[in-house]
């Protein structure tokens, strides 16, 4: 209950941040192009020095060159599993489909803990069709990179953490997209762990670990909105 309250207090801010903004933006500027992005701790830049060398604040501060009048809303809770996720995305139903384009990562946290990849699915499921149908058409979804491999599980193993789990998840991810015609991000194909640097807790990328994930979700985010 408590971290509920805190997202709906979270985003109940931001929706007024975002209302205000659109007609009184800094420098006189209006909010011409909303991204949106849910996740877990990697969303609001943990491991990378400071946080705004995060990935997300990156990818937003390329789409600001691009795009004038970009406004970044950042929805995201330390160790938020998908259950909290779907929390996130019924609170921005606020944002009445105004976000132009969202990006979720999520899923790392729910097979750490042991959840079913079935389950998973299922409110991945939800999860999706709830951000296509009411917070933005355009979604743009990574998969999980190969845990096994990070450090803290080479050190520690965790019999939670095993390829055939991730891939598993993986697949999760591969189905449902489709169905709302969701970009995949392929973490998993296109990088190997030792790419995103992870920090002293062999867990959180680094800041140069953020830079390589932020030009990975890049790439797809700019063909999907037809930049060349």
């Amino acid at each position: 209950m408590k971290v509920k309250r805190a997202i709906s207090v979270m985003v109940l801010f931001l929706v007024s941040v975002l209302s205000q903004a659109c007609s009184h933006a800094p420098e006189g500027r209006t909010v011409e192009f909303v991204y949106l992005a849910l996740g877990a701790s990697d969303v609001i830049g943990v491991g990378a020095t400071p946080l705004t060398e995060g990935y997300v604040y990156l990818i937003n501060q390329d789409l600001q060159q691009r795009i004038l009048g970009t406004f970044l809303v950042t929805l995201g809770l330390p160790d938020a599993r998908i259950d909290v996720l779907n929390e996130q995305a019924r609170l921005a139903k606020h944002f009445h489909g105004e976000a132009n384009i969202a990006t979720v990562w999520v899923g790392v946290n729910d097979l750490v803990h042991g959840d079913d990849p079935s389950r998973f699915q299922s409110d991945l499921r939800q999860l999706l069709r709830t951000i296509q149908g009411s917070v933005s058409t355009v979604v743009v979804i990574a998969n999980l990179p190969d845990l096994t491999q990070l450090a803290d599980f080479r050190a520690a193993p965790n019999p939670a953490v095993t390829l055939a789990r991730v891939q598993a998840y993986n697949r999760a991810i591969e189905v449902e997209a489709p169905y709302v015609n969701a970009s995949i991000v392929n973490i998993f194909g296109e990088s190997s762990p030792d790419d995103f640097a992870f920090d002293e807790n062999g867990f959180h990328p680094t800041k140069t670990g953020h830079r390589r994930i932020a030009n990975v979700f890049r790439k797809v985010m700019l063909e999907r909105l037809g930049f060349r």
